[in-house]
């Protein structure tokens, strides 16, 4: 089957390449440490109309807002967008998305660097231009790397949980259903969560090598005196929302409840598993 998709020329590679640029420059929001870095470059007929980066409007300024406002007496119906994220599709009350604005000022054509790892966004703002009939490419893959690449820290959050306690929410369909906790910032000890699509409200967990077992009826995980009285017989266990899965290794173990569970497969709008964790350690 032949593509539709032209090549990319030098100039989009030029774009593309100083996208990425502008999104290093990116201000990290006060009291946030996962701030994504996003840089964006409209293009119109061949020539530069504007380029912006996160934070350049102000804290938490994201950069296409920023830059269609600082173009607001600009004709941008036809142009080109180059943006290293892609183009938000929820913000608060108070704010327009992104995306919507694209839509508004009928931009053409938008180059996404990587999509959003944020479960609510991952795919929406493609979507939501999508419909309104604009034109989608990807970055090429080099360029794509170094965009994940200055993107770890924000990344990570959708990937990695830190502290003996504490909450997440993520899209299990990414990682490879990989969720990892780690007691504290040293990372010296690892506990690798994994999970498969079940349905809306509940999710297989699972671990092929240590198994893991369900705390049945147990509603908090203060409830559970010694995790290694339950049954490990299982590599995987459907878990429903409000039930508590046990993992463990040498380290110790992970008691995970369930909070939510969300499938855009069985009516929901996305994939997300909302997880609270504590770690039960015995080897330090």
């Amino acid at each position: 089957m032949g593509s539709h998709r032209r090549e990319l020329t030098a100039d989009d590679l030029r774009w593309m390449g100083r996208a990425v640029e502008l999104g290093k420059q990116s201000t990290p929001e006060p009291g946030r440490s996962d701030t994504p870095k996003v840089g964006v470059v409209i293009v119109g007929d061949g020539e530069l109309l504007g380029e912006s980066f996160r934070g350049e409007g102000g804290p938490g300024a994201h950069a296409e807002f920023g830059l269609m406002e600082r173009l607001k007496e600009v004709n941008l119906e036809g142009t080109t967008v180059y943006t290293t994220l892609e183009p938000c599709s929820r913000r608060g009350p108070d704010k327009q998305p992104c995306a919507e604005r694209l839509v508004e000022r009928k931009v053409s054509t938008v180059f996404i660097g990587m999509y959003d790892p944020n479960p609510k966004i991952y795919r929406e703002g493609w979507k939501l231009l999508r419909d309104a009939a604009v034109d989608l490419r990807d970055f090429e893959e080099s360029l794509r790397e170094q965009a994940r690449a200055d993107n770890a820290t924000f990344i990570e959050v959708f990937q990695v949980g830190v502290g003996v306690e504490g909450s997440a929410a993520f899209d299990y369909k990414q990682n490879a259903g990989g969720f990892d906790l780690f007691p504290d910032e040293s990372r010296r000890m690892q506990f690798h969560t994994r999970w498969t699509p079940a349905g809306s409200g509940v999710i297989y967990a699972y671990d092929s090598e240590n198994h893991v077992a369900l705390a049945r009826y147990a509603g908090d995980v203060d409830e559970i005196d010694d995790p290694g009285a339950l049954d490990f017989s299982n590599y995987t266990l459907s878990v429903r929302t409000g039930e508590i899965v046990v993992f463990r290794n040498r380290h110790g173990y992970a008691l995970v409840k369930v909070d939510t569970v969300l499938h855009d497969g069985h009516g929901d709008d996305r994939n997300e598993l909302g997880i609270a964790w504590q770690l039960r350690l015995v080897d330090r």
